[in-house]
């Protein structure tokens, strides 16, 4: 994993956290850090995490939802500034990305990375050669490690600028050969790899559980549990789908680094209002599923068709719904993907529970913290009409 200091050098009361999805990312940071640190969010880019008194930060290399793991810096008009920074031995490579921009981007950009450079050249480094992104005003975490960059982080924090050094990125190329290069491969718009294991680690289940996914399609989120040390249930309707499923978890299995003895799992042909039957007296630590996802839509439709596809959608959420309540333990935790659309008014519609107490569940909401709005949106989705959302709840 590549870590941009030695581990052991990352010693703070703080962290700042690069977010790729925004509120799912907090969400997975509060359930990560748990009571240890209080996660807060300050734009759809960057949260920050405090550690609680006596606590040190454990599990952030655990994060699929982040870019960026950064270390708070002093502000950069004191001397403590350079101080606090371990730089290379000779010349090197250093960047800037600027987050939750308040005004002109590029104008803010350019003079943030103006008052940087000359900083580093006051303290005596002369050939510290800026990096500038093509990409706007981030240089993005893969161009960070390959090009080995030390790369500087700034962002508004209340009538500040909080600056900070990147100090981890996650390991993204192994979602990224996960997500292509198993077996089978889900044509049209797919759970990737990197975005199931935000919704395993949201779900709070541990080494030794067992996860259920009763629409487990090509087997994603099976897959990322598995690689988690996670006991696995799948259930699909497609029968010739469960055999892909099969295959792909072999091949996950086989292709990975874990030490010591591969988790169980088990994947059969059923239906998810049947979970009872299927499963016996099982009792499931947690559930995690994307049960439809609307087919790509090559225009925005109108408010009538959209409320259409999604009325017939959430007669698929609703009729298992039940019944996935019943398999599941209490205090476990259910994450599902619910679509949305975009019309061509502008508005937006989405799909939603109700009478959740009727079927013994409640909206998720981790302690101590600030409540969450469900469904939550997914930040930088690539689809144009069809979006994804996401609601997490849990057994009473």
């Amino acid at each position: 994993m590549p870590f941009l200091v030695p581990p052991e050098s990352i010693d703070s009361e703080s962290l700042i956290l690069v977010l790729a999805f925004g509120e799912p990312s907090l969400l997975e940071a509060q359930c990560v850090f748990g009571d240890a640190a209080k996660v807060t969010m300050h734009c759809e880019d960057i949260a920050v995490a405090d550690l609680a008194a006596g606590r040190r930060f454990k599990g952030y290399t655990e994060l699929a939802g982040v870019h960026k793991v950064v270390l708070p810096l002093p502000p950069i008009d004191s001397k403590d500034f350079v101080d606090a920074i371990a730089f290379p031995e000779k010349n090197f490579n250093f960047s800037l990305s600027v987050y939750c921009s308040q005004g002109d981007q590029e104008a803010e950009y350019d003079a943030l990375s103006e008052e940087l450079l000359s900083t580093l050249r006051e303290a005596g480094h002369r050939k510290a050669n800026l990096l500038r992104s093509r990409s706007g005003s981030e240089l993005r975490s893969g161009a960070v490690v390959s090009r080995s960059a030390l790369d500087f982080v700034a962002f508004p924090l209340g009538a500040k600028l909080q600056w900070g050094v990147t100090v981890y990125v996650p390991d993204t190329e192994a979602f990224k050969e996960r997500s292509g290069e198993r077996p089978y491969v889900t044509s049209g718009i797919s759970l990737s790899s990197r975005l199931a294991r935000l919704l395993v680690n949201i779900s709070g289940v541990s080494k030794g559980q067992t996860l259920l996914d009763p629409f487990c399609g090509s087997g994603t989120i099976l897959s990322e549990a598995l690689l988690k040390g996670v006991n696995c249930v799948g259930v699909d309707r497609n029968h010739g789908g469960v055999e892909r499923a099969k295959d792909n978890l072999e091949w996950v299995i086989a292709h990975s680094k874990r030490g010591g003895t591969a988790p169980s799992y088990s994947v059969v042909a059923g239906d998810a209002t049947e979970l009872r039957t299927l499963l016996g007296d099982a009792t499931i630590d947690a559930i995690v599923s994307e049960p439809i996802l609307l087919p790509r839509i090559s225009s925005p439709p109108d408010i009538d068709k959209a409320k259409r596809l999604v009325r017939r959608a959430s007669a698929i959420y609703s009729e298992a719904l039940h019944e996935m309540s019943t398999v599941l333990r209490r205090g476990g935790r259910m994450v599902l993907v619910t679509p949305s659309l975009r019309t061509a008014q502008g508005s937006e519609v989405s799909l939603s529970f109700e009478d959740l107490g009727e079927v013994g569940l409640r909206p998720y909401q981790p302690s101590r913290l600030g409540k969450h709005e469900y469904p939550l949106r997914f930040s930088h989705q690539s689809t144009r009409w069809v979006r994804r959302k996401v609601y997490v709840l849990e057994r009473a």
